[in-house]
Protein backbone atom coordinates (compact mmCIF):
# COMPACT_ATOMS: atom_id res chain seq x y z
CA UNK A 1 0.00 0.00 0.00
CA UNK A 2 0.87 3.63 -0.21
CA UNK A 3 1.52 6.07 2.60
CA UNK A 4 -0.67 9.08 2.98
CA UNK A 5 0.94 11.95 1.09
CA UNK A 6 3.09 9.72 -1.14
CA UNK A 7 2.95 10.64 -4.82
CA UNK A 8 0.65 8.37 -6.82
CA UNK A 9 2.41 5.59 -8.72
CA UNK A 10 5.38 5.37 -6.30
CA UNK A 11 5.02 2.66 -3.71
CA UNK A 12 6.39 3.42 -0.24
CA UNK A 13 8.80 0.46 -0.47
CA UNK A 14 10.46 1.95 -3.57
CA UNK A 15 10.75 5.35 -1.86
CA UNK A 16 12.27 3.76 1.24
CA UNK A 17 14.77 1.77 -0.84
CA UNK A 18 15.78 4.87 -2.77
CA UNK A 19 16.22 6.82 0.49
CA UNK A 20 18.33 4.01 2.01
CA UNK A 21 20.53 4.02 -1.08
CA UNK A 22 20.88 7.82 -0.95
CA UNK A 23 21.82 7.77 2.76
CA UNK A 24 24.31 4.92 2.19
CA UNK A 25 25.93 6.82 -0.71
CA UNK A 26 26.19 9.98 1.38
CA UNK A 27 27.64 8.06 4.34
CA UNK A 28 30.24 6.43 2.08
CA UNK A 29 31.20 9.84 0.64
CA UNK A 30 31.74 11.28 4.13
CA UNK A 31 33.84 8.28 5.16
CA UNK A 32 36.00 8.68 2.04
CA UNK A 33 36.41 12.39 2.74
CA UNK A 34 37.36 11.66 6.35
CA UNK A 35 40.04 9.20 5.15
CA UNK A 36 41.76 12.03 3.27
CA UNK A 37 42.17 14.19 6.39
CA UNK A 38 45.75 13.81 7.64
CA UNK A 39 45.05 14.62 11.31
CA UNK A 40 42.26 12.06 11.81
CA UNK A 41 43.26 8.55 12.90
CA UNK A 42 41.44 5.61 11.25
CA UNK A 43 38.35 4.32 13.11
CA UNK A 44 37.68 7.80 14.53
CA UNK A 45 34.02 8.62 14.84
CA UNK A 46 33.24 12.14 13.64
CA UNK A 47 29.96 13.82 12.84
CA UNK A 48 29.33 14.94 9.29
CA UNK A 49 29.69 18.52 10.49
CA UNK A 50 33.10 17.74 12.03
CA UNK A 51 34.26 16.11 8.78
CA UNK A 52 33.15 19.15 6.77
CA UNK A 53 34.79 21.60 9.18
CA UNK A 54 38.06 19.68 9.18
CA UNK A 55 38.02 19.31 5.40
CA UNK A 56 37.38 23.01 4.77
CA UNK A 57 40.07 23.99 7.27
CA UNK A 58 42.53 21.59 5.63
CA UNK A 59 41.69 22.95 2.18
CA UNK A 60 42.26 26.49 3.49
CA UNK A 61 45.62 25.37 4.91
CA UNK A 62 46.65 23.85 1.57
CA UNK A 63 45.56 27.02 -0.24
CA UNK A 64 47.63 29.18 2.12
CA UNK A 65 50.59 26.83 1.69
CA UNK A 66 50.40 27.12 -2.09
CA UNK A 67 50.17 30.92 -1.84
CA UNK A 68 53.15 30.97 0.54
CA UNK A 69 55.09 28.75 -1.86
CA UNK A 70 54.42 31.20 -4.70
CA UNK A 71 55.68 34.07 -2.52
CA UNK A 72 58.81 32.29 -1.23
CA UNK A 73 59.61 29.18 -3.29
CA UNK A 74 61.64 26.36 -1.81
CA UNK A 75 60.51 26.60 1.81
CA UNK A 76 58.10 23.66 1.64
CA UNK A 77 54.64 23.38 3.17
CA UNK A 78 55.73 24.19 6.70
CA UNK A 79 53.51 23.49 9.66
CA UNK A 80 49.74 23.40 9.79
CA UNK A 81 48.23 26.72 10.69
CA UNK A 82 44.73 27.84 11.49
CA UNK A 83 42.51 27.58 14.52
CA UNK A 84 40.24 24.58 14.53
CA UNK A 85 42.33 22.37 12.25
CA UNK A 86 43.54 19.99 14.94
CA UNK A 87 40.14 18.96 16.20
CA UNK A 88 39.65 16.97 19.39
CA UNK A 89 38.75 13.57 17.98
CA UNK A 90 36.20 11.18 19.39
CA UNK A 91 37.21 7.52 19.32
Amino acid sequence: GQRAGAPPGRPAAANAARERSRVQTLRHAFLELQKTLPSVPPDTKLSKLDVLLLATTYIAHLTRSLQDEEESPGEGLGTLRGDGYLHPVKV
